[in-house]
């Protein structure tokens, strides 16, 4: 009863502040009507005294309130927090809030944050298969992938990757393969760890009237690998790109040019890959359906070839925020000199571990 109580003063107190006023209101005048009773007027979270069972986020914590983007809180502050997986306390305003005074408080909400260096969470486009993305998360990701090479070759990796930002725009990431492979014409099937990758990532521009971003990144490949079994490349290689995301209208683009610039060249080749995807959200909300299609030009610059693959391919939130995801597609060579494989099965299941536990 009591937290019934307290979302029904919130409720009551946004009908009043509507009822009192019929000109249109201003995101501050809204906030301090229907939230300052619970969220406090500096944002800091509830005042002493009140019913709230939960703790309240900090507002002006710039890394909570530029995590997410416009659609999960529009649809939290219209639907409230049950609509989420969150706290039934967070009431529900769309019967008494106009959508474009749910967006002046949400943005009057957002301007707590003092740094405007950290991107909108609305750059934060979703993760594709092949592209890396430019926006620096807090994800864990489990990726599997099944190679159907040529000559009876067949290769599994599952690989553990944990992505960590570090203050506003950086991000630092561990990647750890466990590798199969397979010679199906009389030969071994061996197994193990496969190359591990470092890399660090930092974001230059996140402009978000625009909704663009672009970052610079570096992988530094291990070779944990064992070559002679067919696990690694056996050479450090470093692996500079860049990276960017836009979105026009209800598309998404994204695109990555990555170096492959291996210490020994008598072990793996120098190459760049040219990514290119689109993609198509079915719902601003963080959950929705994501159909995407991906394009790279592989160009081995040692061996002289050119390839070219596609990777159509579907993203879908697991869990009411969309903080659980999963991603399947599969990687076809199209054009270019002699095929390196036949095709390759891709997917993941990713975490995004700052926004909620694997089990809420």
């Amino acid at each position: 009863m009591r937290r019934l109580w307290t979302a029904a003063l919130a409720v009551l107190a946004a009908a009043r502040v509507v009822a009192a006023d019929d000109q249109a209101l201003s995101g501050q005048e809204v906030y301090a009507g229907a939230c300052a009773s619970c969220h406090g007027d500096d944002g800091h979270g509830a005042p002493q005294g009140t019913a709230l069972e939960v703790p309240l986020p900090d507002f002006t914590d710039c890394g909570f309130i530029t995590r997410e983007g416009d659609g999960n809180w529009r649809f939290l502050l219209a639907h409230g927090g049950d609509a989420l997986g969150l706290s039934p306390q967070m009431p529900a305003f769309g019967d008494v809030l106009t959508a474009p005074q749910i967006q002046s408080v949400l943005d009057y909400i957002r301007s707590f944050c003092p740094d405007s260096r950290w991107p909108r969470g609305d750059l934060n486009f979703r993760r594709l298969l092949v592209t890396d993305k430019a926006f620096p998360e807090d994800e864990v990701v489990l990726t599997q992938e099944f190679e159907k090479g040529r000559d009876g070759v067949r290769d599994w990796a599952t690989e553990l990757s944990v992505e960590h930002r570090l203050g506003a725009r950086g991000q630092v990431e561990l990647a750890v393969p466990v590798v199969a492979h397979d010679v199906t014409d009389g030969g071994a099937t061996t197994g193990g760890v496969g190359d591990m990758t470092l890399a660090f990532k930092q974001a230059l521009i996140a402009d978000f009237p625009s909704r663009s971003i672009v970052a610079a990144a570096v992988d530094l490949g291990l070779p944990t690998g064992d070559r002679d079994r067919g696990l690694g490349a056996g050479t450090v290689s470093f692996g500079p790109s860049l990276l960017a995301g836009k979105q026009i209208r209800d598309v998404v683009i994204q695109g990555q040019i990555l170096g492959e610039l291996p210490i020994d060249e008598h072990r793996a080749d120098r190459a760049v890959h040219y990514r290119f995807a689109l993609s198509y959200p079915l719902s601003e909300v963080k959950r929705a359906w994501v159909p995407s299609v991906e394009m790279e030009v592989l160009q081995n610059v040692s061996a002289k070839q050119q390839h070219l693959f596609i990777t159509p391919e579907v993203y879908k939130g697991i869990t009411q925020r969309g903080h659980l995801a999963i991603a399947i597609g599969a990687q076809l060579p199209v054009a270019g000199d002699a095929d390196p494989f036949d095709y390759r099965l891709l997917a993941f299941f990713l975490w995004d571990y700052a926004d909620g536990g694997l089990w809420w």
